[in-house]
């Protein structure tokens, strides 16, 4: 799994995009939704790093 970033001007920080998943091992068939749930669920569990994640999270799905 790669987590795709960029810098920002300087007073932003840093833009973070969606998960994107490179390889799964020792699976044949893979669910890569209940993958990004299991990780998506782990940020949430550290309430300061979720608020990280979210406040600078770009919305691709536009």
């Amino acid at each position: 799994m790669a987590i795709p970033y960029r810098p920002q001007p300087s007073s932003e920080g840093f833009a973070v995009y969606r998960p994107k998943f490179i390889d799964v091992t020792g699976v044949d068939d893979p669910d890569y939704a209940a993958l990004a749930d299991a990780f998506f669920a782990g940020v949430d569990s550290h309430e300061q790093a979720a608020a990280t994640w979210n406040a600078h999270l770009i919305d691709e799905s536009v």
